[in-house]
């Protein structure tokens, strides 16, 4: 009896022991689970607030760009795209330098936003982007009746189909209002606009599709109201019919406006938001989110129509500081810097985060200060 006790204490022991180690098993494989769930949306959480940070780039310099993106802890950039660029014929697309773009962005993490240019040039060769100058927003523009509807829907929907679900998103054209980037009619715009967005939409629902934003009128100078009245009453006859087809999913805004100091055409920064999103209001889309894809400041003094702005490296990093809290406060998504070096351009070409020889200025701190404290 004293002997069978034992040996079922002895059992009893032992089971104990196994089950006590099964608990803290299950409990360590708990914490660690818990550890890494923390981890995942600590980082999906970190992936997220550096994509309100954004830098727009090019075809030509993205391979360079991008390493400093990086480094710049900005999570999104803005491509300008023209098709005629990767079109080898109809129906049939070159997508190594897309592709390549789309490696290294991926290996950093960072999402694509393609500015889709259905422009046509007989001198722009393939494989050779618009030089320098002139803006590289944009390239030449002409008429769109150059451009086949077909075959730019077949050219989208190939494109989204590619990139489908590897975070690239879309705007379609660039500052339709003015004559630099679009000479077609408001109407050609908006028909551009819905098969576009109808194309993407069918190849990959998760992109997100933005129209055009409009120049905003940074370089004009209105200084009375009879030239202010009919600039405005332009700009908005292009943006209410654009708004009020809701063939988008995110409204997209080019604001140089400054946030202190500097009032031109009787706006700042953050008049010009408000004004924008008055006319959202109207045609009901007060909730739609919106995004800023390009803000810059002059980091020396430049001439617009005879206003004079006085830049400084200095007054460029306080003025990207406040811009960037003034349009996170007021419910901005995410906002896109427009220049990371300077070049060779009237007005904006000073407004890079570094000067032709990569010497970063103030700007470039300040940025990624607002980056990392995210």
């Amino acid at each position: 009896m004293k002997i069978r006790v034992s040996w079922q204490w002895v059992s009893f022991k032992e089971n104990s022991h196994e089950v006590y180690g099964a608990m803290m098993g299950r409990l360590g494989f708990l914490l660690i689970s818990m550890i890494l769930v923390s981890f995942t949306l600590g980082f999906n959480v970190h992936a997220q607030e550096t994509k309100r940070f954004g830098l727009n780039t090019t075809l030509r310099t993205f391979g360079e760009d991008i390493k400093y993106a990086g480094e710049l802890g900005v999570g999104t950039v803005r491509v300008p795209l023209q098709w005629q660029l990767i079109r080898i014929r109809p129906g049939e697309f070159d997508w190594g330098t897309t592709d390549r773009l789309l490696k290294a962005t991926q290996m950093r993490q960072i999402d694509v936003l393609f500015t889709l240019r259905s422009i046509y040039s007989s001198s722009t060769k393939k494989h050779k982007p618009p030089k320098r100058g002139g803006h590289e927003r944009g390239g030449h523009a002409v008429s769109p009746g150059h451009v086949d509807i077909e075959q730019w829907v077949h050219f989208v929907e190939t494109l989204a189909t590619r990139y489908r679900g590897q975070g690239v998103n879309y705007e379609i054209e660039n500052e339709v209002n003015g004559e630099a980037f679009w000479t077609g009619t408001r109407e050609e715009y908006l028909e551009l606009l819905k098969v576009s967005y109808n194309a993407i939409k069918r190849a990959d629902p998760q992109a997100k599709v933005l129209p055009s934003a409009m120049g905003c009128g940074i370089v004009r100078n209105f200084q009375s109201d009879s030239k202010t009245q009919p600039a405005w009453a332009w700009h908005d006859s292009w943006l209410q019919p654009i708004l009020s087809t809701k063939r988008f999913d995110v409204v997209n805004i080019h604001d140089y406006y400054f946030p202190s100091e500097i009032v031109a055409n009787e706006l700042n920064f953050r008049s010009y938001l408000e004004h924008i999103h008055g006319l959202m209001k109207k045609s009901g889309l007060g909730d739609r989110p919106v995004w800023i894809t390009e803000t810059g400041y002059v980091s020396s003094p430049a001439a617009a129509s005879g206003r004079m702005d006085n830049g400084s490296p200095e007054k460029q990093a306080k003025w990207l500081a406040e811009a960037y809290q003034q349009a996170f406060e007021f419910g901005v998504e995410r906002i896109y810097w427009l220049l990371l070096r300077d070049r060779n351009e009237p007005y904006f070409g000073s407004m890079g985060l570094t000067d032709e020889k990569d010497n970063r200025r103030p700007a470039w701190n300040a940025l990624q200060h607002l980056t990392k404290e995210k």
